[in-house]
């Protein structure tokens, strides 16, 4: 008896990564208008960024059903496998809510153990990528939980975005609404703290607040892996992991894209560092 990754598209990991780890993705949709796109699956994240571009209307999300959770749950343990299934946080999202129903409704033929991350992006996905690696080493249902919970210790994630609009439309600006009310040109660096969205720093331009997140990444000499994560602007991403290589040498920097549903609130041309450190 094997035990199986289920997570949500807000991990926002590389399709190779979660295929190479066996990682079975849950997805939120994404609407724009009444059309809805499944995240990663109808639409891309290259495909989401240029239609919020050309978009008048901000897109909103939906959180995955129950039947949706309850029947990946009974698909993945087809052969008789137990289930982690981790997720974005609580404070972000109903997603958990909707995959603790489902739980509950598979008991006792199928165990699922819930996680609630208390994160999201590419913090999630460092999560599940761990939990996923114990599980495919043979790790026990119990361990592989463990394992799953020492890394939410040690997984932290700063983002810059270029504006505050798309999280306050969107309702998830938590504690970052300190910055709300700034002057027009102040550009927000924000963390995933306790489960929410909190503010970190304010920089006057887009270049200071680039050259303020090498600054963040390069201090995490203790980190194991980082993702450098982009919504839009690639090209940035990649400078910045060129920059870190001689900084972090002993670090895994991996380029991620931010996908369409967290994409919905911080926007077109955010850089977000998540990072994993050493136990």
């Amino acid at each position: 008896m094997a035990v199986r990754i289920v997570t949500d598209s807000t991990c926002d990991l590389p399709s190779a990564l979660v295929q190479a780890h066996g990682i079975t993705v849950v997805p939120l949709t994404v609407f724009f208008g009444d059309e809805a796109r499944l995240d990663g699956v109808e639409i891309s994240a290259g495909e989401f960024y240029d239609r919020l571009r050309a978009s008048s209307e901000l897109p909103r999300t939906s959180q995955p059903s129950v039947e949706l959770f309850r029947e990946t749950y009974e698909r993945v343990a087809a052969d008789g496998d137990e289930i982690v299934s981790i997720h974005l946080s609580s404070k972000l999202s109903g997603t958990l809510n909707a995959a603790s129903i489902a739980r509950e409704e598979v008991a006792p033929l199928i165990h699922v153990d819930l996680i609630d991350s208390y994160q999201v992006s590419l913090g999630l996905g460092l999560i599940v990528l761990e939990a996923a690696r114990a599980a495919q080493s043979g790790a026990s249902l119990s361990e592989v939980v463990a394992t799953a919970r020492r890394a939410m210790d040690r997984v932290s994630v700063h983002v810059y975005v270029d504006t505050l609009e798309y999280l306050q439309k969107g309702g998830r600006i938590g504690r970052a609404r300190s910055f709300l009310g700034s002057v027009l040109s102040i550009k927000p660096i924000l963390k995933v703290e306790d489960g929410e969205v909190a503010p970190f720093e304010r920089v006057r331009t887009h270049a200071k607040a680039l050259a303020r997140m090498y600054e963040i990444a390069s201090s995490m000499a203790r980190a194991r892996e980082m993702f450098v994560a982009y919504s839009g602007n690639e090209d940035e991403a990649r400078d910045m992991i060129q920059q870190l290589r001689p900084r972090l040498p002993h670090t895994d920097l991996i380029l991620g894209e931010i996908g369409p549903v967290v994409g919905v609130y911080a926007g077109p041309g955010a850089i977000g560092i998540a990072a994993l450190e050493r136990e």
